[in-house]
């Protein structure tokens, strides 16, 4: 029997193993929690999958946890017991910022570094992943607008509120982008309060009084279905181009006809992605943070704004072959 068990741990050690290194390597393993605000909706699922991905690439746990309907004590809770266990990281996202203050700051006090994806949670992460940043979503609109309408003709623009800061500086990024093509006249700027049947109005008016309009350009995503239906409703379908932050399911019709070609998505998956890998490097870089010009893999290179302690996933554009993964 002696020689028996004299065997088994030389072949042990022979293969480079010991029972206690084993132990090391298990206990060694990271573990973030993923918290969203509730999950099930499809947009939640695909967060879901980014976080996923860059477990695996990593070779981290993950749990992905959150209420099943948004509900701000619940989701506190569960916040609260992954801070108790004594999880790695955590990457969250609230709704009532102001709320969550003490629970993060209490958090961090205790070792477990807090991050933000898609809204954040204020000031206090250490960084937050999220998307559609408004000035390069407005140069990607405005750039991807005068290429396809061969750099000339009237563009539209639509807007949400015209009291809104955000999308004021990604309208004023379309209208700056678009004003280095001295051939494309912008009519004009039309809010819309991101409302879709005002929208819809607004734009089978604008049609009517330019029957030689060449696109609609949206800072918002109510814009892109609103002109694609006034399009469809006047029989111009593929002719008047749309450029636009959008959603998927929506937009699906028209962007498999070929009548939305400038369908910009978030994907949520690349922003859950890129907010894990922020977390990482982090824990495992000596408290690194990003720093413009970074990439990260299937994120690519984030716009990411320093002062802001944000990074930005690039927009991703919808296409026949992809629109489907986008199921919201």
């Amino acid at each position: 029997m002696k020689k028996i068990l004299l065997v088994l741990v030389l072949t042990l050690l022979a293969a480079g193993l010991s029972f206690s290194g084993a132990g090391k390597e298990a206990e060694a393993k990271m573990e973030f929690a993923i918290i969203p605000m509730f999950v099930g909706h499809p947009w939640f699922v695909r967060c879901e999958l980014g976080a996923k991905r860059a477990a695996e690439e990593l070779g981290i746990d993950y749990v992905f946890i959150g209420p099943e309907k948004a509900d701000a004590a619940k989701q506190l809770d569960l916040f609260n017991d992954q801070v108790n266990k004594g999880v790695d990281a955590i990457i969250l996202a609230v709704s009532d910022v102001k709320a969550w203050e003490k629970p993060i700051a209490d958090a961090m006090a205790k070792g477990v570094p807090v991050f933000g994806f898609d809204i954040g949670a204020g000031e206090l992460p250490i960084w937050t992943a999220s998307g559609w940043e408004q000035v390069q979503s407005g140069i990607n609109i405005g750039e991807g607008m005068a290429k396809e309408i061969g750099k000339k003709g009237k563009v539209a623009i639509l807007t949400g509120s015209l009291g809104s800061p955000f999308l004021a500086e990604r309208q004023k990024s379309i209208e700056d982008t678009l004003a280095k093509y001295p051939d494309i006249e912008v009519i004009g700027v039309f809010p819309t309060e991101d409302d879709y049947e005002k929208a819809l109005s607004i734009c089978e008016s604008v049609l009517q009084a330019n029957p030689d309009l060449a696109g609609f350009a949206s800072t918002v995503t109510t814009g892109a279905p609103a002109a694609a239906k006034a399009i469809e409703n006047a029989n111009l379908g593929g002719k008047v181009a749309i450029w636009s932050v959008a959603l998927g399911k929506q937009n699906a019709e028209y962007v498999k006809k070929g009548w939305m070609n400038g369908a910009l998505i978030l994907d949520p998956a690349k922003m859950t992605y890129l907010g894990v890998m922020i977390a990482h490097d982090y824990l495992t870089k000596n408290k690194k943070l990003p720093k413009p010009g970074d990439k990260y893999g299937w994120a690519d290179e984030p716009v990411t704004l320093v002062e802001k302690k944000f990074s930005y996933a690039p927009d991703v554009l919808l296409t026949p072959d992809n629109v489907a993964d986008f199921d919201f």
